[in-house]
């Protein structure tokens, strides 16, 4: 995988087992085509509304540890 990083691309190597494969949605259970194995949900589920209505939009805010520090 490439990305660009300040007008330079970075070469960024793939783990072993993150290929394109069919793979099962975690939420219906049915086959679909993955580009890698950080997309777990096929399109019809993400395309639901209840999918989108649990989607935060632009809270903005990162997870804190108890206390509300950072570390």
């Amino acid at each position: 995988m490439t990305i660009k990083f300040a007008d330079e691309e970075l070469e960024i190597p793939r783990a072993a087992a993150d290929v394109a494969a069919e793979r099962f949605c975690l939420k219906c259970r049915s086959r679909f085509w993955s580009e890698g194995f950080v997309e777990r949900i096929c399109s019809r589920c993400k395309g639901s509304a209840v999918w989108r209505a649990a989607i935060s939009e632009g809270s903005g805010h990162g997870r804190r540890r108890s206390g509300g520090r950072l570390s």
